[in-house]
């Protein structure tokens, strides 16, 4: 059997003598294109999940403040809620009833997703099913402090926004203004030395 890494190399001198000068370049920074675009859809996601936290949060404090048990709350938002949140915690469901404790499959939600939301939510829930604390007011605390964050991200978004829009109206438009203002007043000059 041949090893992967001669597998791999046998393909980059195959590709090398098949490929036209420079092209072998272009199609090797191929991946590096691919990295990037990845990174910023991971980046994407994670803005996308810090979005439907509140929702997902009110959802499940409605839920426990109704008076229902951590289970049948945790099902009540999986059921109404669609996205990341949902997921996560559908599978969740799947193992409890499949047999597995709450409190060890929240456990392992805690130390394995990787949405620093989802991760931090499930560390809560399993603390207060461990404790028996007040499962509510954590998470009123929770959601106002995830709206705080969502909202700070949302302004630093609008802030970088902002300055890309000056790009233009400091490059072209203004320019423009500056001439439409000043060419007429050229024109009299010009004409009265004449």
């Amino acid at each position: 059997m041949i090893p992967a890494v001669m597998i791999g190399s046998g393909v980059l001198i195959l590709l090398a003598a098949t490929q036209p000068k420079g092209q072998l370049k272009s199609r090797l920074n191929l991946r590096k294109l691919v990295q990037t675009k990845t990174k910023k859809v991971k980046k994407f996601n994670q803005l996308a999940v810090l979005m439907e936290t509140p929702d997902y949060i009110s959802l499940l404090w409605f839920a426990i403040a109704s008076g229902e048990p951590l289970d049948i709350a945790i099902r009540i938002a999986t059921e109404r809620s669609q996205g990341y949140f949902s997921q996560e915690f559908s599978a969740l469901l799947v193992k409890v009833d499949h047999g597995a404790l709450l409190q060890h499959e929240l456990e392992n939600l805690a130390a394995e997703s990787k949405s620093e939301q989802v991760r931090e939510l499930a560390a809560k829930l399993a603390i207060s099913l461990y404790n028996g604390s007040a499962l509510a007011e954590q998470l009123a605390e929770f959601a106002s402090s995830t709206n705080a964050q969502l909202r700070a991200k949302l302004l630093d978004k609008a802030g970088k926004s902002e300055t890309k829009m000056m790009i233009p109206l400091v490059f072209i438009i203004l320019p423009v203004t500056v001439m439409f203002a000043l060419y007429p007043s050229l024109v009299i000059i010009q004409k009265s030395f004449i």
